[in-house]
């Protein structure tokens, strides 16, 4: 609206006024980028960083994420059948492979060893 030549004062009166209204809400918001990015199988890690990226406060991202009510190991489960199917882990290469991909996908190294079905401490 600046750059059209509006004032800064009429800008920000605006802008109040919308979010008085309810139609600027960081908090739907970022409700909305969440159910996304669960949409396409992405955990916790990745969220949170794509939120931020967008701008949204450290605080109303981490007040949508915990009001969330998804289950990140299941999400991680499935999201690694459907990349792997229900083969087994063929070898230790074959391990990593599978855990860098859950983790750059923004899964945790608890729900990225639920995902795979193997048990971390081995």
């Amino acid at each position: 609206m600046l750059a059209k030549g509006h004032e800064l004062q009429e800008v920000e009166t605006v802008l109040a006024e919308c979010e008085l209204r309810g139609y600027l809400d960081d908090g739907r918001y970022a409700g909305q980028l969440i159910r996304s990015h669960i949409a396409k199988g992405h955990g916790p890690t990745r969220i949170r960083q794509a939120l931020l990226q967008k701008g949204l406060s450290r605080e109303s991202v981490e007040t949508a994420l915990n009001g969330c009510d998804e289950d990140w190991f299941a999400l991680a489960r499935t999201k690694a059948r459907k990349k792997f199917g229900l083969a087994p882990i063929a070898d230790a290469k074959d391990k990593a492979r599978r855990v860098r991909y859950l983790l750059g996908q923004g899964f945790g190294f608890d729900q990225v060893a639920h995902g795979l079905e193997f048990d971390p401490y081995e």
